[in-house]
């Protein structure tokens, strides 16, 4: 019965991606905001935001680009190839719990070069609420499926809010258009898009005022 119940749920996620309708409108959605890209754009408003040169926040963000993006990316794309994943948006979820494992040790990498090398408070509190997110999703989705699109992005939005509250209410407003596209592919229910979204809001928000 143990053993069944992952398989089912894991067939119940395929189901769902098979019963989805096509939509090129949220494809593009979900591309456009795919976590590495709003990672990114975090990052980079972070880094410059609170650096003292635009050649120093450059500099901050291109840590993050490598370890924080490229290296996790790497993983997944060579699990891909070598069979341990079906697709790049891992729909199984029994595939997932070790690629966020993989995810948060870049993370942790990346916390402790930027420490190291004296980043700007702002942004260590930042790849902290990223890490403190991932471990959560990662425990979390040990038995149950939440959105990472929505985790990531509510994540961020959470963050930007704190920072600039306009900037965040204006960021939110996307936060709904990505859950529909989300649930328009098939690739979560409603709840699990919620729940991500609540996960990476309540998360990030708190390991950033605990730690900048």
């Amino acid at each position: 019965m143990n053993e069944t119940a992952p398989r089912r749920r894991g067939e119940a996620d395929l189901d769902r991606l098979r019963r989805a309708r096509p939509s090129r409108t949220a494809r593009l959605i979900a591309g456009a905001l795919t976590p590495a890209n709003v990672v990114l754009a975090l990052m980079a408003d972070v880094s410059l935001t609170h650096s003292s040169t635009w050649l120093a926040g450059a500099g901050w963000w291109l840590i993050t680009l490598v370890l924080m993006v490229a290296a996790p990316y790497a993983i997944l794309f060579r699990a891909i190839r070598s069979g341990r994943v079906s697709d790049r948006q891992v729909v199984r979820r029994d595939q997932r719990p070790w690629l966020f494992a993989a995810a948060a040790g870049c993370v942790a990498l990346a916390l402790a070069v930027l420490a190291f090398a004296g980043a700007p408070r702002a942004l260590v509190a930042l790849v902290v609420a990223m890490l403190a997110g991932l471990a959560v999703m990662g425990a979390i989705t040990l038995v149950w499926k939440a959105s990472l699109h929505l985790a990531v992005a509510s994540g961020a939005v959470a963050v930007l809010a704190i920072e600039n509250h306009l900037a965040g209410a204006i960021a939110a407003l996307a936060l709904p258009v990505l859950g529909w596209a989300r649930w328009r592919e098939g690739r979560h229910s409603v709840a699990q898009v919620i729940g991500g979204g609540v996960i990476g809001a309540v998360v990030a928000a708190a390991a950033f005022i605990l730690v900048r």
